[in-house]
């Protein structure tokens, strides 16, 4: 398994070509390769924490840790979680997730994390330990469903 670097941020401290690359993946990913036509620029990328991964120079995974309060009341969050798709069957996913589970319980121990996954993806986050805890619903023309994750 290749080990990328990584770099954990605020909003503030990330420069304008993280920012850059950060949206650009999105784009490609959630817009383009998934011809979902949604606002991905949100408002609430100046309340998390950024988590990205890099191989050498070039972001090719991310993904936003949120605070309890900000998307979800009582609990932590993890969301917008994208790998480029060259990279995808490298087992990055699974790196960038474990990690981003290790930084909300390390921010927020008291916590749990609530993720707002796509419905077909549920068997994925299962093996990290999230469960289902609502029904299906649409989001954007995609099935998605809360899932939660205990300390």
């Amino acid at each position: 398994m290749k080990t990328y670097h990584f770099h954990f941020s605020s909003f503030n401290s990330l420069s304008s070509s993280q920012l850059e690359a950060i949206f650009s993946l999105r784009q490609r990913v959630f817009v383009i390769e998934q011809e979902c036509l949604f606002e991905d620029i949100d408002g609430y990328d100046s309340k998390a924490d950024h988590l990205l991964f890099f191989d050498e120079d070039q972001l090719v995974g991310y993904l936003r840790v949120f605070g309890p309060g900000i998307k979800f009341e009582q609990t932590s969050s993890i969301g917008r979680i994208v790998v480029d798709k060259k990279y995808r069957g490298d087992k990055l996913g699974q790196q960038l997730i474990t990690k981003g589970i290790e930084k909300c319980f390390l921010l927020y121990p008291d916590c749990s994390i609530t993720i707002e996954a796509q419905a077909h993806l549920s068997p994925y986050y299962n093996k990290f330990g999230f469960i289902s805890s609502s029904e299906t619903y649409i989001v954007d023309g995609i099935p998605h469903l809360l899932m939660v994750l205990g300390n």
